[in-house]
């Protein structure tokens, strides 16, 4: 069974225990940072829950052990969440909790667990690296980014722990580095990436440069044009044709997005659920607006009604 290390005294971690469902986690309570350590230490597959109270324990401040923790915001105290992410939290969960949106959280994180690094993710030096799928990008605040080979994803963190998708780029385009607030803001290697990352300062002189500026721009301009239109139909459809001309490539059918994206990428992407994604998915096909090929790792959309788009 899964171990809950619950970090804080007793009367902070009460309202945490009272929502723990006793079937799902063995858990352990850990008032002071030794125990807390002993605990974790005991056996394998184990995640701290901490109660924070206007501030990150310097106990979870660095490495600790290569175990993953998440943080519980008691107060919802300003700038709390930004700072427990950049100690390493995976989730920082709100003030007000709900026993299921508590359980959500908490199944997510531990997921995410499994391919949590031991340590905080060091910056990415200057000049060109190679990223595995999967990989976190921390990219220094006053850096860019170029990608040379590859996708890489833009995410937001919302404080449950979800990861949401905002954006993707390939083979040539740039990305700016983002600080460390409430946006959540990361970037993560969406298949195995080669890239290059230099200053702002000198980024701006390198050739192409404002090319590459402006049809990122237009980019995620047309990305957020689709994340609002009103319809879940619509915008599943509109952002599989703002893939296609990102990623697209002749196909016989239409356009193949020649990029794996899971129904549940797509899900977080349009504000949607997987199964709902899954289902409009069918209703397109239906129509014949989309076909899938192949499947599971190698499954890919081809669109066959491409919308109007010249953002490249």
């Amino acid at each position: 069974m899964p171990r809950l290390v619950l970090v804080g005294d007793l009367k902070d971690t009460r309202p945490l225990l009272d929502l723990i469902p006793d079937s799902d986690y063995s858990v352990t309570l850990a008032p002071e940072p030794e125990t807390m350590i002993d605990a974790i230490t005991a056996g394998p597959q184990s995640l701290i829950l901490a109660a924070l109270n206007g501030e990150v324990p310097a106990s979870l401040q660095g490495p600790l052990l290569g175990v993953a923790w998440v943080g519980w915001n008691r107060f919802d105290a300003p700038g709390l969440t930004a700072a427990a992410y950049e100690h390493g939290a995976l989730a920082v969960l709100p003030g007000s909790l709900s026993r299921e949106g508590l359980r959500s959280a908490l199944r997510t994180a531990f997921a995410r667990a499994v391919h949590a690094p031991a340590t905080p993710a060091k910056r990415v030096a200057h000049g060109p690296t190679a990223h595995e799928r999967g990989s976190p990008i921390n990219l220094d605040e006053h850096d860019m980014l170029i990608v040379e080979e590859g996708i890489v994803a833009t995410t937001v963190l919302h404080e449950d722990g979800t990861e949401v998708l905002v954006g993707l780029c390939g083979p040539g385009q740039v990305l700016v580095g983002h600080p460390h607030d409430s946006c959540c803001l990361q970037l993560r290697a969406h298949t195995r990436v080669r890239v290059s990352a230099q200053s702002w300062s000198h980024g701006a002189m390198t050739p192409k440069f404002s090319e590459r500026l402006r049809t990122r721009l237009r980019q995620q301009e047309a990305w957020a044009a689709v994340q609002a239109r009103p319809h879940l139909e619509d915008r599943l459809l509109g952002l599989l044709a703002v893939l296609a001309e990102q990623f697209g490539r002749p196909h016989d059918e239409g356009t193949l997005i020649d990029v794996r994206l899971t129904h549940a990428q797509l899900a977080s992407a349009i504000g949607a659920t997987r199964a709902t994604v899954t289902r409009l998915l069918g209703r397109l096909r239906r129509q014949k607006l989309v076909v899938s090929i192949g499947e599971n790792l190698m499954e890919r959309f081809v669109v066959r009604l491409l919308e109007r788009h010249s953002h490249g």
